[in-house]
Order: structure tokens, then C-alpha cells, then sequence
């Protein structure tokens, strides 16, 4: 057994130096040809880093809101059993919202109003984005009020024209200058300032420092001319897949929907909450990790290709070096397996070094991400860095096994012949 052992490490000894010797003759030829090795597996660390790195801000964000935070939606159907519509009727009114609030089953209902307007004081002009919104929104979406305050149940029912600024929004507009009192412009409607937020940062990629809140009513009436609103968020005051249920027979209740069997695809409306969510992103995440992986792998494709080229290139420039050593006793094997191990070798290192450059990428590219993005964690999962090592290697078997059988099955005459 310890002979055997001896026997073959002199024998990838061997392998190894002669692999080494060989590739080092042509350096230049070598970088270039796991070049794509580099590139494939340095950006498929980088997309499956973004994808995780999204996902867990997404789901961070989601977990902060509440275990027992539910929306209601206009939907068609099932949103879970296919594709969604794109022309969905907007069937949620602030009828409805009081429908859920008369129920007693719930600790807090707000609906909300959602567009992007524009909003502007003196010279000073820049789109916003818009949410009408009623006086509990913060028990919902908790923010601070930095100045001034936010809107009350009085702006609600009087269709007052007042606005909560973001905090960027408000430094845009006024600068140094207290915007508390004064009027901005929102779609040509003057509107009196109340509030503004304090620095909020982003929720689900929107910069809430760039958004304002006008009062639900106002914005239905006076905004847009609608009499719908986009969603509704609700806290449940009981368990809550029993609390989503009572939801649907309210709602179906106020819209005079006949569907005592309980079938979500008679409904105009669908029922979420955080485990909803959670699964839907976990679903979403996975798919687009695959996507981006997939377009990256074709890099390890071209690079793979490049990896056969050399080696073919190798086998006919060195056809007498591989006729003398069989001439001298090397068997088809030896010789097989001396190419399979250079080709093995190219796409390990470059396996290796797109490992190192994906990884530093992908701490780089999430450290500049953060700035503009807050709660981006820049994750490396360990299973695409083992990933990047075992794929680089089954690469060069995949495309270095055809150059080396062509080399090990030369006839040593005519190789010795060669010119």
C-alpha cells in the first residue's frame, strides 16, 4: 500500500512539472486562454452575491414590517396561479376600508394612493413620488417627523391641501430654509407644507427621502380624479391566516361577491401577508439568481472552447515530442492523462483567480451599493465559491478529454515523422 502510495505521487509529480514546463513556454498564450475561465467564474460569484444580497434586503425590510402586517390588493384571480393580469381593475374604494374597520378585527387599517407627480416651489421643480395616505400610514410604515407634523384625521375628512415632505424633497426645494407653513405646487395644486419626514432611507429599492404624503382624499379628489385606492395594509388583532380569511368574506361582503364556496378566483381582490411575501421573493430570487448565473456561464462556455483550442494547438506543435515518448515506452494512457492534467491545471487557475476576483468584486461592488442603498449586506455564499473551483475543473475535462485521446492515440511513427 505504501508503495503504491509512493508510485503515484512521484506519478503527479511528474505530471504536474510537465504540465507546468509546457504551459510556461507560451505564458502569454495561457493567460489569454483562461481569460474566460476568469471572467465566467468570477461573474457567476458576483450574480449569485447580488442575488443573495437582494433577496436578504428584501426580506429584512419585509420582517421589519410585522408578523401580523396583511395588504389587500385589486387583483384577478389568484395572483398564485399564473402570470398576472396587466389589466387589472382597480376594485378597492375607502368603503372598504371602513368595512374593515367596522369588523373590529383588526388593530389598525390604512389605505394608500400611489403616484409619481410633480411637485415644485419657486424655481425649483422635481418629480416626486406621491402617496395618499390617511392618518394611521405611520402606525403601518413607522417613520419620524423631523419638523412640523404629519397629517391628522381633520386633513383626512376636510380634503385639506397639505403635504409631508421626505427629507431630500425638502432640502431640493428649500434648502436651509424651513419649509413649515409655506406652499409648494403638487400637479398645479398649491399645497400647504405641515411636515417634514426625517431621514428614512429605502424601503423595497424606493428612496422614501424622496417622497412626500398628501392626505388619501385629497389625493383621490383633487391629484388624480379617482375614487380608488391602490392598496390597503392592515394589523391583524388575531392569528393571521385566520385573520386573512375573515378579510376575504368582508371584502367579498362590501364588493357583493356571491362565492360562499370561498374560491380566491371569483374574487376582485387578493389577501397577502408576510409569509406571502416572504415566498413569493424566495421564489423570485431563485429564478433570477439562475437567470443571471446562467447568462454568465456562457463566459465558461467560450472559455471552455478556448481551453480545446490550446490544447489542440499544444498536441500538434509537440506531435514529435508525444511520438518520441511513446517511442520510448509512454503508454496511450500516460499520454492521456499528461494533456488532460494541462488542461485541468489552465482552468484550476483560472477557476482560482476568478474565485479571488468575483470575491473581492462582489464585497466592492455591495460596499458602493450601500451608499446609495441602505441595508445592502454584500453576501459571498460559500457554495459559489465551491461552486466556481468544482465547475472550472469539470470544464477542463470537458473540453481538454477530446485534444488529449487525440494525442494519446497518435501513431508513434508518424508522429516521429512530423514536420
Amino acid at each position: 500500500m505504501t508503495e503504491n502510495i509512493k508510485n503515484n505521487f512521484v506519478q503527479f509529480r511528474d505530471l504536474f512539472l510537465t504540465a507546468s514546463t509546457s504551459l510556461s513556454r507560451n505564458k502569454s498564450r495561457s493567460a489569454l486562454t483562461i481569460l474566460g475561465i476568469v471572467i465566467g467564474i468570477a461573474a457567476v460569484i458576483l450574480m449569485l452575491s447580488i442575488g443573495q444580497s437582494a433577496q436578504g434586503l428584501i426580506l429584512n425590510q419585509v420582517a421589519d414590517l410585522g408578523s401580523d402586517l396583511m395588504f389587500v390588493e385589486p387583483s384577478a384571480g389568484d395572483p398564485m396561479s399564473g402570470p398576472p393580469d396587466p389589466f387589472v381593475e382597480q376594485s378597492l374604494t375607502l368603503r372598504d376600508v371602513e368595512a374593515l374597520r367596522r369588523s373590529g378585527l383588526f388593530t389598525v387599517v390604512s389605505p394608500t394612493v400611489v403616484s409619481t407627480l410633480t411637485i415644485s416651489y419657486a424655481e425649483e421643480s422635481q418629480f416626486a413620488s406621491v402617496a395618499g395616505v390617511d392618518e394611521d400610514y405611520l402606525q403601518i410604515f413607522p417613520a419620524d417627523i423631523k419638523s412640523g407634523r404629519f397629517l391628522e384625521n381633520e386633513d383626512i375628512d376636510g380634503y385639506a391641501r397639505v403635504v409631508v415632505l421626505g427629507k431630500k424633497i425638502a432640502e431640493n426645494l428649500f434648502g436651509d430654509q424651513d419649509p413649515i407653513g409655506l406652499q409648494v405646487s403638487v400637479k398645479n395644486i398649491r399645497m400647504r407644507v405641515v411636515g417634514v419626514f426625517a431621514e428614512q432611507g429605502t424601503r423595497f429599492f424606493q428612496n422614501l427621502d424622496e417622497q412626500i404624503a398628501v392626505p388619501v382624499t385629497t389625493m383621490q379628489r383633487d391629484l388624480l380624479g379617482v375614487n380608488y385606492v391602490n392598496y390597503i395594509s392592515a394589523k391583524a388583532g388575531l392569528e393571521i391566516e385566520t385573520a386573512k380569511d375573515e378579510v376575504r368574506w368582508i371584502m367579498r361582503d362590501a364588493h357583493n361577491i356571491d362565492n360562499s364556496e370561498g374560491n380566491v378566483n371569483k374574487d376582485d381582490f387578493t389577501v397577502s401577508s408576510q409569509s406571502d411575501a416572504v415566498a413569493v421573493i424566495g421564489v423570485v430570487g431563485g429564478v433570477l439568481t439562475i437567470l443571471l448565473s446562467s447568462i454568465a456561464a456562457i463566459s465558461l462556455l467560450v472559455g471552455g472552447i478556448g481551453i480545446m483550442n490550446i490544447m489542440f494547438v499544444s498536441v500538434t506543435e509537440r506531435t514529435k515530442e508525444i511520438g518520441l515518448r511513446k517511442a520510448l515506452g509512454a503508454t496511450e494512457s500516460e499520454i492521456l492523462h499528461q494533456f488532460l492534467f494541462e488542461s485541468v491545471m489552465l482552468t484550476m487557475l483560472g477557476g482560482v483567480v476568478g474565485v479571488m476576483i468575483g470575491v473581492v468584486t462582489a464585497l466592492v461592488s455591495g460596499l458602493i451599493v450601500n451608499y446609495f442603498l441602505d441595508g445592502w449586506i454584500a453576501t459571498v455564499p460559500f457554495i459559489a465559491i465551491v461552486l466556481g473551483v468544482v465547475v472550472s475543473s469539470i470544464v477542463g475535462i470537458v473540453f481538454g478529454i477530446y485534444p488529449a485521446r487525440r494525442a494519446a492515440r497518435l501513431d508513434p511513427i508518424e508522429a516521429l515523422r512530423y514536420e
